[in-house]
C-alpha cells in the first residue's frame, strides 16, 4: 500500500540539464535547510536525464513505485487513505492525457511522474495545493522543488530580478497570491491542477475537482446540519483511525475541539497542548475543553528568547516564499519531542471552510481596485503605507495587484460570496496558513482532516446565510457538541450555549478589573497570545534578523526610518501586533538583500 504507517515524502526537488555549478548551488542551499532534520531520511535517484532529491520518513522508497515502461511516479505529502499502487498504475495506464488521471488521495499530497528518458515530467496535487511546488527554467535546464530557497540558488536569482507586483503583494499580505513569488523567472505549480514540462516548456491546467455551486441552496436547515456533522465526523474518523497516538494542538476555537470531539467519539488515543501564558484565552479554555473529554492536556511555554533561535531555520525552509511568521510552531514542536510519538493534528482550514471570513473581506473586492486580499486586519501594509516606504514609484504594481485580483474573481465560478470564498482559500490558506502543516510534517508528520473534497463540495455550496458568522458549524455544535458548546473560546464573545452559571460569572467579572480576572474568572477578559510580540520586546531587534543588518542595502528599495519608526512601536506597545507583522514582511526582502 502506498499510505504506508510513517512512511512519507515530505519534500523532492528535481532537475534536468544544469550546469555544475548550478548543481552544486542546490546541493548546498538544500543540505542547509535540511541540516536541522537530522531525523529525516533522503534519497537521491536518476531517472534517465533527471535527477530526483527526496527526503521523509521511514522507508521512503514506499513512495515510489516504477512503471512497466521505466517511468516513474513518487507520492508526496501526507495522504489520508490508502491506495494500491496497482489502482494508481492501471488508472494511470489508461488515462489518454494526462488531465483523463483522477487524483486519488485526501489530504497533503503530490503525485509526481517522471518519463523512462527523464525529459517529461507531471505533477498532479491536492484541491488546495497545499504542497506549494516552486519551479524555473534555468538556461537550458528547469528545477523544480518544494524547497523555495533551492529553486532560487540554482537559478541564480539576484534583486535583479525581483518581480514587483509579487514584492508589494508580500509587504501588504504576507504572502503571495496567484502563481507569482519574488523573482520574475520563478513561479508555483496551480492548486487542483495537473501541470507538465517537456521539450515544449512549461504548462498547467486547473481540474477543478472543487468549485462553488448551488446544489444545497434549496436543502432544508435540518438536513444541512445533519450532513456537515457527516462529514466532518467520518473526515475526521477515518484520519483516526490510521495510527494509534495522535498529537493535537488544541485552542480555544471551534476547529481543534471539533477534531478533538470526534476523536472522543471514536476512543482515539490524542494528547492535546496549548501554548502560550497561563492567563490567555486559547489555554484558558482548552484545558476546560481537554477535561470535559478526558484527554491529556499540557501546557507548553515558549522561552522569550524563541525568534533568534528559530529566525535563521525559518529562512533556509522557507526563504522568501512568505514573511517570517511563525517560528513559535518550530518552538513547541522541537519542545515536545519528548512527548508521546504521533503526527499532529490540525484543524487547518475549517474555519474558512466553514465561512469564518467572507463576510469581512468580501467588501475588500466590491471596490474598483483593490490591491490588498483580505480585511484590513490581516493587511500589513496598506496601499496608503506602500506608497510612503517605498523609495521607488510603486503604483504601476500596484495596479497589476489589483488586475490580478479581478482576473482570478472573473476565473472563478459561482455567486460573488463564493468567489471570495474560494479567493481566500487558493491564497492566504494555500501560501501562508499551510505552513503550520508543513513544519508539523517535517517535525512529526502532518494529518488534515479538512483536506477532504466531499466537505470542501458540500461547504462550497451552501447558501451565504449558512456561512455567514459559521452559523451552521454553530447548530452543529449546538446539536451534536452541547458539553463543548458551552465552553467559551476566542471565537466569540459568548459561548455557542450559554448556561445559566456563565451569565452569573460574566455579570460578576464584568465588575471585576482585569488584575481581578483569574481563578474562576479567567477567560473572562479575552487574552490573546502574544508570543512573537514578547519574543521581540525580550530580544530586541535580534529578533528580526536580517532586518536591521542589511539597512544600507534595503535604503535602496525602502525609507529605513519608517522602519526604525515601526520597531519602536512595537517596544512600546505590546498589542501592537500588526507593527510586527509589517516588519516580518520587510525580513523577506531583506533576507534575499543580505543574500
Amino acid at each position: 500500500m502506498v499510505n504506508k504507517d510513517m512512511s512519507a515524502v515530505v519534500g523532492f526537488t528535481i532537475h534536468r540539464n544544469l550546469s555544475s555549478e548550478r548543481i552544486h548551488l542546490q546541493i548546498i542551499t538544500q543540505n542547509q535547510a535540511l541540516s536541522y532534520f537530522g531525523w529525516l531520511d533522503r534519497k537521491s535517484l536518476t531517472v534517465g536525464e533527471t535527477c530526483l532529491d527526496l527526503w521523509g520518513r521511514e522507508e521512503l522508497m514506499d513512495r515510489v513505485h516504477t512503471l512497466p515502461d521505466g517511468a516513474m511516479v513518487v507520492l508526496i505529502g501526507s495522504p489520508h487513505n490508502e491506495v494500491s499502487w496497482g489502482a494508481v498504475e492501471a488508472d494511470l495506464l489508461k488515462a489518454e492525457r494526462a488531465e483523463d488521471f483522477q487524483f486519488p488521495w485526501e489530504g497533503r499530497a503530490i503525485l509526481l511522474y517522471i518519463s523512462a528518458d527523464g525529459k517529461n515530467w507531471t505533477i498532479w496535487n491536492d484541491w488546495l495545493g497545499s504542497i506549494t511546488v516552486f519551479h524555473a527554467e534555468v538556461e537550458r535546464g528547469r528545477i523544480v522543488s518544494t524547497l523555495e530557497p533551492v529553486t532560487v540558488a540554482a537559478a541564480g536569482y539576484t534583486p535583479d530580478d525581483f518581480f514587483m507586483p509579487g514584492l508589494v503583494t508580500l509587504m501588504i499580505n504576507g504572502h503571495f497570491i496567484s502563481d507569482w513569488t519574488l523573482y520574475k523567472g520563478m513561479k508555483t505549480v496551480p492548486a487542483d491542477s495537473v501541470s507538465e514540462w517537456d521539450e515544449n516548456g512549461f504548462r498547467a491546467k486547473p481540474l477543478w475537482t472543487v468549485q462553488p455551486s448551488q446544489s444545497r441552496w434549496e436543502a432544508s436547515w435540518d438536513d444541512l446540519i445533519d450532513e456537515m456533522h457527516e462529514l466532518t465526523h467520518s473526515a475526521i474518523a477515518e484520519i483516526l483511525k490510521t495510527q494509534p497516538t495522535w498529537i493535537l494542538p488544541l485552542s480555544s476555537g471551534l476547529d481543534s475541539r471539533l477534531i478533538a470531539a470526534v476523536a472522543a467519539d471514536v476512543g482515539a488515543n490524542v494528547h492535546t497542548y496549548a501554548w502560550g501564558a497561563p492567563n490567555t484565552t486559547d489555554v484558558v479554555y482548552s484545558r476546560q475543553i481537554a477535561k470535559t473529554l478526558g484527554f491529556p492536556w499540557k501546557r507548553i511555554d515558549l522561552l522569550n528568547d524563541f525568534m533568534p533561535e528559530y529566525t535563521q531555520r525559518w529562512a533556509d525552509l522557507f526563504g522568501s516564499s512568505m514573511h517570517f511568521h511563525g517560528m513559535y510552531q518550530m518552538s513547541f514542536l522541537d519542545i515536545i519531542k519528548t512527548e508521546p510519538q504521533g503526527q499532529v493534528l490540525s484543524g487547518f482550514l475549517g474555519d474558512t471552510l466553514s465561512g469564518d471570513g467572507i463576510g469581512d473581506t468580501e467588501p475588500v473586492h466590491l471596490h474598483t481596485e483593490s490591491y490588498q486580499l483580505c480585511v484590513d486586519w490581516y493587511c500589513n501594509w496598506d496601499a496608503d503605507q506602500i506608497r510612503a516606504i517605498f523609495t521607488l514609484p510603486i503604483d504601476d504594481s500596484l495596479r497589476v495587484n489589483a488586475l490580478e485580483y479581478k482576473r482570478m474573481i472573473g476565473n472563478l465560478s459561482g455567486a460573488f460570496f463564493q468567489k471570495i470564498f474560494a479567493l481566500e482559500l487558493w491564497n492566504r490558506q494555500r501560501f501562508f496558513t499551510s505552513f503550520q502543516s508543513t513544519l508539523s510534517d517535517y517535525w512529526r508528520g502532518a494529518a488534515n482532516p479538512f483536506i477532504n473534497r466531499a466537505y470542501a463540495r458540500f461547504c462550497m455550496s451552501l447558501p451565504r446565510a449558512a456561512l455567514d458568522n459559521r452559523r451552521l458549524l454553530v447548530d452543529v455544535y449546538r446539536r451534536y457538541y452541547g458539553r463543548l458548546a458551552v465552553i467559551p473560546g476566542t471565537y466569540a464573545s459568548d459561548p455557542l450555549i450559554p448556561t445559566g452559571r456563565y451569565l452569573f460569572m460574566k455579570r460578576i467579572a464584568n465588575q471585576l478589573p482585569r488584575s481581578l480576572k483569574r481563578g474562576p474568572f479567567a477567560g473572562f477578559e479575552n487574552v490573546q497570545l502574544r508570543m512573537d510580540m514578547d519574543s521581540v520586546r525580550a530580544t530586541g531587534k535580534r529578533a528580526l534578523w536580517p532586518l536591521f543588518d542589511v539597512s544600507d542595502q534595503l535604503a535602496e528599495w525602502l525609507d529605513v526610518r519608517l522602519l526604525e519608526q515601526t520597531y519602536q512601536e512595537i517596544i512600546a506597545d505590546r498589542e501592537n501586533y500588526k507593527s510586527l507583522r509589517k516588519l516580518q514582511s520587510v525580513q523577506s526582502l531583506a533576507y534575499r538583500l543580505l543574500q
